[in-house]
């Protein structure tokens, strides 16, 4: 729940996104990602492009938090991030905000180097929850990662396209916590 926008608050963390220290400016993000006032969207998307990582990431994290469709792109460009963290949150952000112009982007990314970001993605196509994400979610299924493997398949349950019982039902997961989230999944498709 956001904190109450004191409006003189909201004016110094903005200014503070324009400090000359980094931790400041990563400070200001995240309160003002607490305190979800509309007016930080534009400096919170400003600072997407600050050049430390850790204002990126907190800026990612606070326009999540927001949940303003005006940061849907400035966040699907910060999931090209050479930082893994900033794409990561950026990733959860886009999922937050759950407007389907972040698909095609999201979709781009599950395949990064990084478990995290892969797992996010896959998260943030479930919380959108459109079709399009079916078929590029699908190979997700034999990911190295477990944790992936048991995301994108909560996110297929999400999307909750019919069609693939017969490709989850086919799944012999090594792991006992995706044959889990597989059996649930079936079973909550076919009740729909």
């Amino acid at each position: 729940m956001p904190l109450r926008a004191d409006p003189e608050k909201v004016e110094m963390y903005i200014k503070n996104l324009k400090d000359d220290s980094s931790n400041v400016r990563a400070q200001a993000a995240e309160a003002l990602g607490k305190i979800g006032d509309p007016k930080a969207v534009g400096p919170l998307i400003d600072a997407l492009l600050d050049v430390d990582a850790s204002v990126r990431s907190e800026a990612a994290e606070a326009l999540g938090k927001i949940k303003d469709a005006r940061a849907v792109e400035p966040l699907s460009r910060a999931l090209n991030d050479a930082n893994a963290i900033v794409r990561w949150n950026a990733a959860w952000a886009l999922g937050s905000i759950g407007d389907p112009r972040a698909v095609e982007a999201l979709i781009g990314v599950l395949n990064d180097m990084s478990q995290d970001v892969r797992l996010n993605a896959a998260c943030a196509l479930g919380s959108i929850g459109d079709p399009r994400a079916v078929d590029p979610l699908l190979p997700m299924l034999k990911d190295t990662s477990w944790k992936v493997r048991y995301h994108v398949t909560r996110a297929l349950g999400l999307i909750g396209d019919p069609r693939i019982i017969d490709h989850l039902e086919s799944i012999s997961d090594e792991s006992p916590i995706v044959q889990k989230a597989v059996k649930e999944t079936v079973e909550r498709l076919r009740q729909r």
